[in-house]
């Protein structure tokens, strides 16, 4: 899977976004400044979201199951092409998960073997720790554009920090003679950062931000008494 802060994804908004909602054409200055500052705030908000908000055909992730649960990353999933369980033993293939349940929005959930309706599956896998075992999962995921919200963030922050009469998005205020400029931001920072903070960057990606499962205490302590009880 592309890791949200790889160097080589495009920018989630354009120069030609800044100028719609600019309302005219970059100055000579802006222009020299304005791709740098949207590589800085497409990976900005790509790590705060841990999100890359790119399409992917097909992308296959090595991850453990939480109680039986493997939650994908990258929404939205479309769909879940095949799940591997991993052996971890020279001697004991790898076996595709054909049982596996997709609820069509980002969770798979793994039966134990018992269900599996596999005659002669390996003893190995009835022993193993089944709701906590390392899977491969190959789904397609990803956005076909970046949402709309995104690229108006993005584009608000670069505006806001190029109408900004020195380069310090942490200015309060500045006079040259009958001249005077005030602005505060409402977090400290600098730069670009500062500037998407301002517009509600945390609060919007919170949508967006994938959120990892936690193995439930109680049902994992029944499922170890269930397997006591059955050896």
């Amino acid at each position: 899977m592309t890791h949200p802060t790889a160097g080589n994804l495009p920018t989630l908004a354009t120069p030609d976004d800044i100028v719609a909602r600019l309302g005219r054409q970059l100055n000579q200055v802006e222009a020299a400044r304005v791709d740098a500052m949207l590589q800085d705030g497409s990976a900005i908000i790509r790590r705060n979201a841990r999100n890359t908000f790119i399409y992917t055909a097909s992308d296959t992730l090595t991850m453990s199951a939480s109680d039986g649960l493997l939650v994908l990353p990258g929404r939205p999933i479309y769909q879940v092409m095949a799940v591997v369980a991993r052996s971890g033993n020279s001697m004991v293939p790898d076996i595709p998960v054909t049982w596996y349940i997709f609820d069509g929005v980002d969770t798979v959930t793994i039966p134990e073997p018992r269900y599996s309706g596999i005659i002669n599956l390996p003893s190995f896998w009835y022993d193993v720790a089944w709701y906590s075992h390392s899977y491969d999962a190959t789904y397609e995921h990803g956005y076909h554009d970046v949402p709309d919200d995104i690229r108006g963030l993005l584009c608000s922050a670069i505006i806001s920090e190029l109408a900004t009469p020195t380069q310090s998005a942490t200015i309060q205020s500045e006079a040259i003679g009958a001249y005077s400029y005030s602005m505060r931001r409402r977090e400290g920072g600098s730069g670009i950062y500062a500037a998407l903070v301002d517009f509600g960057m945390k609060d919007m990606l919170a949508d967006y931000r994938f959120k990892a499962g936690s193995i439930p205490v109680r049902r994992s302590l029944c499922i170890q008494h269930y397997r006591m009880v059955r050896w």
